[in-house]
Formats: structure tokens, C-alpha cells, sequence
């Protein structure tokens, strides 16, 4: 297993398993798919399982060291998606970024692990985002999903599911406090620069603000 799906964890051992929490939902998804190594290493600490969850979830994975003998198909490999960057080099997303930006797109991308914007291209202006565009490299996206937490869950299973979700309309906190509708094309690439990240490409003027919900 690549060291870099553990960034992040917190591990742990109890009387009958090894104990992984990782940073985020997704972080956790991405370790269940590399279910036999992690059952590998609970069984050389003569653990029965490894549990991985992740912070505000209440119901761990559970991957039993049985798995090693019946060969579990959860690691079997995933089907290719036309528009999905499976096993897609940094020059394969660095020309895709940049054709977007050509058609006239915004183009962000966020880290899967932990929501830290890592790009944004010029076209992310103030009027839409409030902040300049080069202020929103290692701004923490998950801020602005407060008050929208069900749109972050959706999107983030749909992604993990699909790996592409077309005009993907959400609300988001803006950096000012107000509250607007976006929409967005989200793709998943599970290795940009070792960090699986979600590309959001959109179209300049495919948002609006909103007034503000109502307490109930």
C-alpha cells in the first residue's frame, strides 16, 4: 500500500483489531479498497480484523482476516469510466486543466483528503467567490459546506460511486457570509501529485445567490 493512503491516520489496537482512523470519508474509502493488505497487517499483530472509520461516522468498515482466504471482491479492480482519470498521469490532468481553461472554464481543484483547495485558475473572480483567485490555493473548502452538509455528502458519495458527476448543483457559505447555488462539473483522480483530488470545471456565470434558509 502506498504510504501516502495512510496520511493522515490515526492507528490504534485493541484485544481484536487494528484500529485506523483516517482524516475524512473519503480517506476511509480509499483504504477499504486496499482491504487484503490491511487485513495482512492485522493478522501479523494476530488481530481478527481492521476497522477503519473517520471522524463523525457511525459505522466503521470492518475487514475481517478472513478475507485472505475467500478473496474478498471488494479489491478486485474498478470498471473504466470514459470520464474518469483512472491511472492518469500529472500531463494527462495538467493538458485537461488547461483545455478547460481554453473553452473558458473555471477550473478548481480541491483535495479529497482534507477539502484544501490546491488550484484555481483565473477565471474564479470575486464576483462569484469573493476572494482573488490566487487566494484560494490552501483555503479549506469545508468551511464553506456548513451549512450545506447534505450536498457535501452527496457529492462525495456520487463520486466515489461514479467518479463523475455532471452539472452538480450545491450551496455553499460564500467567504462573505452570504449563501449562493453553484453548479459544477465534478471528476475524481485518485493520484494528482499522490493525493486524490476532485476537479470542478464550471461555467463562469452558472451561479446565483440566495436568501438565506430558514430556521425551523
Amino acid at each position: 500500500m502506498d504510504k501516502f493512503f495512510l496520511s493522515g491516520c490515526n492507528l490504534s489496537i485493541s484485544s481484536d483489531s487494528l484500529n485506523i482512523e483516517a482524516p475524512s470519508r473519503f480517506a476511509a474509502y480509499a483504504l477499504r479498497r486496499h482491504a487484503s493488505e490491511l487485513a495482512i497487517s492485522a493478522k501479523k499483530l494476530k488481530r481478527k480484523r481492521a476497522t477503519v472509520s473517520w471522524p463523525g461516522c457511525d459505522r466503521p468498515y470492518r475487514i475481517p482476516t478472513s478475507i485472505l482466504r475467500s478473496h474478498n471482491t471488494m479489491t478486485g479492480p474498478q470498471a473504466q469510466n470514459e470520464t474518469y482519470f483512472l491511472g492518469a498521469d500529472y500531463l494527462r490532468v495538467t493538458d485537461f486543466i488547461r483545455e478547460k481553461r481554453e473553452e473558458g472554464r473555471i477550473v478548481v481543484v480541491t483535495s479529497m483528503w482534507n477539502d484544501v483547495c490546491l488550484h484555481t485558475n483565473d477565471l474564479l473572480s470575486p464576483d462569484r467567490g469573493i476572494l482573488q483567485p490566487h487566494q484560494w490555493t490552501g483555503f479549506n473548502y469545508r468551511y464553506l459546506w456548513r451549512d450545506s452538509r447534505d450536498d457535501y455528502n452527496q457529492l462525495i458519495d456520487t463520486l466515489m460511486q461514479d467518479r463523475y458527476v455532471p452539472q452538480y448543483q450545491y450551496r455553499l457559505r460564500r467567504p462573505d457570509g452570504t449563501f449562493a447555488l453553484y453548479e459544477t462539473d465534478y471528476y475524481l483522480v485518485e493520484d494528482y501529485l499522490n493525493v486524490p483530488v476532485r476537479i470542478g470545471v464550471s461555467k463562469v456565470d452558472a451561479w446565483q445567490l440566495l436568501p438565506e434558509p430558514s430556521m425551523s
